[in-house]
């Protein structure tokens, strides 16, 4: 049954320009790295998308609207479903001592904010510079590959999900506890001690209790957020400790 917007689905995907085959975006980690578009703040593996929230390119999203669980499928993306096609008044000639003021030396290919957009640096001649506020990939044809891992349909998979792409990839499905209370229709996180090391973890419950309010809000009117420090039994301390000094000195030997 194909899915509609608001269902929430795991996917796999890749997507490369059709003429030069040059990857734009992938969720496979060795893919990412022989391509070289490998981002280490990246989570990579199968990835949430909430259908319809316009994360994904319009002819990706599209794609997975129509697929099933475990389906999959090869497309072909036209600029108007991809990064738009290129719009020529969007093209600028901006005086050079514009960007010297700001601290700018143009160059050719230099990626640049103008007025809180971004440009490229098409060409400098003289005393004047060409900016092309399109973005980089409008006007291209891309090749896609999209699976539908899996549906989520448990509250306690979508807000776990929700949470994990909101975390650094160093956060596993196994540092987060999720619980459904149906009945008061509440939600309790459950998070270990690397809740307390990551400096932005206030900000993302934020982020994440907006987004269930946002898709949940029928399921879920209450939402909790704990986190647990896990106490070394007497003598565990100690001999974590031992270990870790004769691995750092077998280490130093080695080297």
């Amino acid at each position: 049954m194909p899915l509609k917007d608001g269902d929430f689905v795991l996917v796999e995907y890749k997507v490369s320009v059709k003429e030069t085959g040059e990857m734009v975006d992938t969720t496979d980690p060795e893919e990412a790295k022989k391509t070289g578009v490998f981002d280490e703040r990246e989570r990579y593996g199968p990835r949430l998308v909430v259908v319809g929230e316009g994360r994904l390119i319009p002819g990706l999203e599209k794609a997975i609207k129509e697929l099933d669980e475990g389906q999959e499928r090869e497309l072909e993306i036209p600029p108007k479903e991809g990064f738009g096609e290129r719009d020529p008044s969007k093209i600028r000639i901006l005086p050079r001592n514009q960007f010297i003021r700001s601290g700018v030396v143009p160059e050719p290919g230099k990626v640049v904010e103008i007025d809180g957009q971004i440009a490229t640096i098409r060409s400098v001649s003289g005393g004047r510079v060409v900016v092309d506020f399109n973005h980089p990939l409008a006007g291209k044809t891309l090749k896609g590959w999209v699976k539908v891992v899996k549906v989520l349909n448990s509250v306690e998979e979508r807000v776990k999900h929700l949470i994990l792409r909101r975390l650094p990839p160093a956060f596993t499905e196994g540092d987060i506890e999720v619980q459904y209370e149906g009945d008061s229709k509440k939600v309790i996180v459950a998070m270990n001690e690397k809740a307390l090391l990551y400096a932005d973890m206030q900000l993302a419950k934020r982020i994440v209790a907006n987004e269930v309010r946002k898709y949940l809000h029928e399921q879920v009117k209450e939402i909790q957020f704990t986190e647990t420090i896990r106490l070394a039994k007497e003598g565990e301390a100690e001999k974590a400790e031992e270990q870790s000094g004769e691995q750092s000195q077998q280490a130093s030997q080695e080297g």
